[in-house]
């Protein structure tokens, strides 16, 4: 991963997605879900995240009385999470830490430099997909390690094909862009003007059952962003509010199937350890 690409990102993460409709739309999907999970136990849990961004995902798990260690590559993502942590006064149930996920797979980094054991592992909005399907695998035993008995992971990852970007490239007559996923990757991504590409690969649900399925129980897959447009339509959404709104309905009540997971713009997969 580069730390660079995320840091030059992070000023302007909030803005450009974070608050964006079509970001808080899809969100609120994966949040149904993580609620959902974190409710069922009754009792404050031990959460790790993985690529926490500026911190969206692990403040609203504080708020429900969680205790987070919230992780990520960049420094600069993790100092706007930290400045969110302190503006919320729930600090003491919030801990930041800079972590290369392909050190915890290498086993550079350890389950217990970590701080666990923990109840859930969460990864949300593709993460995951920085890595490649080989460090995916290497990854599944040191994430049961860091996971106490009957821990659950739940990833957010970018599948092999999302029905809204291959339509809409094509009707722009870009055939390209519209099969960019469909290999799975490595492909060439540029978070940024003045930042060198990133390597992105699209891990399908197969996919990633191949990598993590040795160590871990699939329990749950559900698609986020079936009716929800990718992020980059955001113009669109904000043309017509109506329209996403009824799109994110159709998203949290009706378009929940496993099988809707492969053409969406995330997949959401629960997995319980072994």
């Amino acid at each position: 991963m580069s730390a660079a690409a995320f840091d030059a990102l992070a000023a302007g993460y909030d803005g450009d997605f974070t608050h964006s409709l079509v970001g808080a739309a899809q969100r609120r999907v994966v949040w149904d879900v993580l609620d959902d999970c974190l409710c069922l136990h009754g009792r404050t849990l031990a959460v790790l995240e993985l690529n926490c961004g500026t911190g969206e995902d692990a403040l609203h798990m504080a708020r429900a009385g969680h205790r987070v260690v919230a992780t990520d590559v960049s420094g600069e993502m993790l100092r706007v999470a930290r400045g969110k942590f302190e503006c919320s006064g729930l600090g003491h149930r919030l801990q930041t830490q800079l972590l290369d996920v392909q050190a915890l797979a290498s086993g550079e980094v350890r389950a217990q430099d970590l701080g666990g054991p923990f109840d859930l592992v969460f990864s949300n909005f593709g993460g995951l997909n920085c890595l490649s399907p080989e460090v995916l695998q290497d990854l599944a035993a040191p994430l049961a390690a860091c996971l106490a008995p009957q821990g659950q992971v739940i990833a957010v990852v970018m599948p092999r094909l999302c029905l809204w970007e291959s339509a809409w490239a094509l009707l722009h007559l870009q055939p390209r862009r519209a099969a960019r996923r469909w290999r799975g990757g490595p492909v060439s991504a540029r978070l940024g003007d003045a930042q060198p590409p990133l390597s992105v690969w699209y891990h399908g649900v197969a996919d990633m059952q191949r990598a993590l399925g040795s160590h871990f129980q699939r329990e749950r897959v559900r698609p986020v962003g079936l009716a929800v447009p990718p992020s980059y339509l955001e113009p669109l959404a904000r043309r017509a509010p109506r329209w996403l709104a009824l799109m994110e309905r159709l998203d949290r009540r009706w378009l929940t199937a496993a099988w809707g997971a492969c053409l969406s713009d995330h997949a959401l997969i629960q997995w319980r350890r072994r």
